[in-house]
């Protein structure tokens, strides 16, 4: 039995804990033959060097954009994705008698379905009690009408596995509803891979990607009978749901567009989606909204997550959802008691995959081995999704819940907890496998597989989603704390999975994939779904390309104004030093971050004029800091960056993973600033030079402005890049607009009038092309004429307009704005009429009235076209409601 020696290499590794599977040792403590490579790479790196790529596999965690959605008191909170940087091996020779196993599960599964929702012969014959399946919340009946065309009920299946202290692979638990995990499994191999490039070319472990491929072969075979160039979508709940990241980059991998519930409608008995003001037939769905919120017509009518008259379309066999609804149904727990006699029964063969010791109460014999044992058992009530962790209840607790399950003992399930194999990891946790101070320990450890329907038989990725679960009996129930990549070596292909070539491990996308090894290759054309934008894509890519700007510009405004506080601050005597304080009052007008500089001077108030005192210089870099770092201030940085990635990931499929690089880098700027420092009545504040400020600003305006690089080099000008250039170009503006207003239409002695202007200058990133058009002389007329006027300075408003107008009139016919095409030639009219020399004409009260009137003209203007945009082409369907009344909950 593993657990009782040495490995011995010093410092390397040492036993795991009695009594529980190594995956690393056999039972004389030499290494499995498959780590061998790996351990030798670890030794290499050190413990340094292994801590080092620790760290690198966080950053590339956060450049990818990786997380994942906890459940929290009110809705969800993201969190990053824990990746353990030392990958579960498995011995290539094991896995094919494993995926062997885990086939089979999935056709037995797929059998079972079928019948529940067909003849019901093995509820006849007795193989399978009736409580289980009408008992169980995932069956439903308006399901058993569906036409069964497809030769598979089970599309897509998911086993959670251990391996018990014998060395055999058991499931815990089925996933038949909307298996989740792909996306995570080929994330976590792409990090790998780039985090351990030399030992993944040594180890080399079975791609991937060859199950992406095949996934996405299937689906289009799956499409309706008739249908010669599907339509697939995948059928997301939203960015909210826990599993958000996997679904959109699952969807992005397939190259099929990630859609909500909004985007879709029923028309004559087939599904549509919203598309540029048209509708586009759906022929396949694949499912990641649980069956019963699918349809709030048929199904729970408190759902906003489904598409109404869904059910009915499935019915008329117009569209193909996958899962099929209804599915969960093979996901109860208490089927592992009768699934070794339904293999027998429905396919005439012996269960090769077993499931943890089960027991189910609806058997007197059973029951009592559930009620005197539980305190070694997961207690699960399959009706209400009740779980119990034996181990944690009191002798009191426990015949409460004796009590409850004599009641109604059909409900409930016992599955014996089971101390799963370990294998190196760098998570934190207890039973330290290498010397004081190394990062390895061993930790319990688990796999989800999957299978998707191929042919007359189940194509099983090599290796699935690996996890780190917890330590105790929480990980005896497969509870995760991390994903671990899981590396199967290479071995001659068998028939059970699909064959692509192995040279890479980067997502499949090509038509022609090649199934079996074999010569024929089953070409699709690509379609032109991926390219389909809802109104929520829109809109979404809208706002994406407005919070950029504004993050961006903001970040500019208050650069320039700490830079002009440093400079004040070692060189008191420079002139226009009253500008200074000014200027940061205008950023925070334009922002709206009034309620972050409390204090500043107003730019009107008569008490402004002056240099800042030094007691200001102080505070004033505490608001600043704060209106770059103050993530729940509306105005901030900070805030914008957060809006730009929640948008982003409603729309992870449209952008490039370059992206998320980029927005990893900015929040990681962000995060290392920290906090708004606090001055300290004792001592001196501890950024006081603003150095820690000055590099996140820095660091925040270089990855922004490599995003918009990426917009505008990187991504293809559709319809959705137009709307967010749109965006961009309306925020530009309105900012231009806004920061024109606070800093010239009141009149300033000339020392800070010229300091203002510079500033202005520089925050618009023309501080260079008007020093060398003016020589150096700064003056109103000149500055309003680079900035409002200049049809070749891509920072003037004129430059704004023009490009909002052609964008405006190249989005297709269907989406084409009349009215918001109207309002930019009238502000483009407006514009062109004023002559620059009136704009510096000082009127009553030392105020430019005309150049106030234009801003306050053309800020409304913009205002407008957002708004008409968003009234007219971002509209969502109104929602309905049940005809019993809002907030009713009915199942039927």
């Amino acid at each position: 039995m593993p657990g009782n020696a040495e490995a011995t290499s010093a410092g390397t590794v040492t036993a795991s804990p009695a009594g529980i599977f190594d995956e690393l040792l056999d039972g004389t403590g030499a290494l499995r033959g498959q780590w061998a490579d790996l351990i030798e790479g670890y030794e290499r790196l050190g413990d340094e060097g292994l801590r080092q790529a620790d760290r690198r596999v966080r950053t590339l965690v956060d450049d990818d954009g990786i997380t994942y959605n906890a459940p929290a008191a009110t809705g969800t909170q993201q969190r990053r994705w824990q990746l353990d940087c030392v990958p579960l091996l498995v011995d290539g020779a094991r896995w094919q008698e494993l995926e062997k196993g885990i086939a089979q599960r999935a056709r037995v599964l797929d059998a079972l379905l079928s019948d529940i929702y067909s003849d019901q012969r093995t509820i006849t014959a007795g193989v399978l009690p009736p409580e289980m399946v009408y008992g169980h919340p995932g069956y439903i009946r308006k399901a058993a009408r569906f036409p069964q065309t497809q030769p598979h009920s089970l599309f897509l299946h998911a086993c959670d596995i251990g391996r018990g202290s014998d060395g055999e692979h058991l499931v815990f638990a089925d996933r038949a509803q909307a298996p989740s995990g792909i996306g995570y499994a080929i994330a976590d191999r792409r990090l790998m891979s780039r985090a351990f490039p030399r030992l993944f070319q040594r180890c080399v472990p079975r791609p991937t990607a060859a199950f992406a491929a095949t996934l996405r072969l299937a689906l289009f075979e799956y499409a309706p009978q008739g249908i010669e160039d599907p339509t697939v979508a995948v059928l997301t709940p939203g960015s909210l749901s826990e599993t958000a990241f996997d679904q959109a980059y699952l969807a992005s991998i397939l190259g099929f567009p990630l859609v909500e519930a909004a985007d879709l409608v029923v028309r004559d008995g087939a599904v549509y989606m919203r598309s540029l003001g048209k509708f586009k037939r759906l022929d396949v769905i694949l499912r990641r909204v649980d069956s019963s919120y699918s349809d709030p017509l048929d199904l729970r009518t408190d759902s906003r997550l489904g598409v109404t008259g869904l059910v009915e379309a499935i019915s008329r066999g117009s569209v193909t959802v996958l899962n099929t609804l209804g599915s969960a149904v093979v996901e109860n727990p208490a089927l592992n008691t009768v699934l070794a006699a339904a293999c027998r029964y429905l396919l005439d063969e012996d269960l090769q995959l077993n499931s943890v010791e089960t027991y189910w109460a609806g058997d007197d014999l059973q029951r009592s081995k559930v009620t005197v044992e539980m305190s070694d058992m997961t207690v699960s009530n399959f009706r209400t999704g009740e779980e119990i962790l034996g181990p944690t209840l009191s002798a009191g607790d426990r015949s409460v819940l004796a009590a409850r399950i004599e009641s109604e003992p059909w409900q409930w399930v016992g599955r014996r907890l089971t101390s799963f194999s370990v294998a190196p990891s760098t998570t934190p946790g207890p039973y330290r496998r290498t010397a004081i101070g190394s990062p390895l320990r061993a930790a319990p450890v688990g796999i989800r597989a999957f299978s998707v329907a191929q042919g007359s038989g189940y194509a099983v990725m090599p290796g699935g989603l690996g996890h780190v679960l917890a330590d105790g009996p929480a990980g005896s129930s497969m509870t995760s704390i991390a994903g671990k990549d899981v590396w199967v070596t290479t071995v001659e292909p068998t028939g059970t999975q699909a064959r692509v070539p192995e040279s890479t491990d980067r997502p499949v996308r090509d038509a022609a994939i090649v199934v079996n090894g074999s010569d024929s290759a089953a070409t699709y054309r690509g379609t032109d779904a991926a390219v389909v934008s809802s109104p929520r894509v829109l809109s979404d890519l809208f706002w994406f390309g407005r919070y950029g700007e504004r993050a961006e510009l903001t970040t500019r405004m208050v650069r320039v104004a700490r830079e002009r506080y440093e400079d004040y601050r070692y060189r008191p005597w420079m002139t226009g030093t009253a500008s200074i304080p000014l200027f940061l009052a205008a950023v925070a007008t334009t922002t709206g971050t009034g309620g972050i500089v409390r204090g500043a001077k107003n730019i009107g108030d008569d008490s402004g004029e002056g240099a800042p005192e030094p007691d200001e210089v102080q505070a004033a870099t505490l608001r600043l800091h704060a209106m770059t770092s103050a993530r729940r201030s509306p105005g901030s940085v900070a805030f914008a960056v957060d809006r730009m990635q929640q948008l982003a990931r409603a729309v992870r499929d449209q952008l490039s993973t370059s992206t998320w690089m980029v927005l990893g880098a900015v929040d990681r700027a962000l995060t290392e600033l920290g906090p708004q420092p606090v001055l300290d009545a004792e001592s001196d504040e501890p950024d006081l030079d603003g150095s820690g400020l000055g590099r996140a600003q820095d660091d925040v305006l270089h990855g922004l402005l490599a995003l918009a690089g990426l917009q505008a080099e990187s991504m293809v000008h559709d319809p959705g890049w137009l709307f967010m250039d749109i965006g961009r170009r309306i925020e530009r503006a309105q900012m231009l607009a806004s920061l024109t207003a606070a800093v010239l239409v009141t009149q300033r002695d000339a020392d800070t009038e010229q300091g203002l202007l510079e500033a202005y200058l520089v925050a618009n990133e023309s501080a260079i092309i008007y020093r060398r058009r003016n020589r150096g002389i700064v003056r109103l007329g000149s500055v309003a004429a680079l900035m409002l006027f200049d049809e070749g300075n891509p920072r003037a408003m004129i430059y704004q307009l023009a490009t909002l107008r052609e964008d405006l009139s190249s989005l297709p016919t269907d989406v084409r704005s009349a009215a918001a095409e109207r309002v930019v030639e009238d502000l483009v009219s407006e514009l062109r009429r004023v002559d620059p020399v009136d704009l510096a004409a000082i009127g009553a009260g030392g105020r430019r009235v005309e150049l106030d009137d234009l801003m306050r003209t053309l800020n409304s203007g913009l205002r407008e076209i957002s708004d008409v945009l968003g009234r007219t082409r971002f509209a969502y369907p109104v929602e309905m409601q049940p005809l019993w009344g809002a907030g009713s909950q009915v199942q039927l």
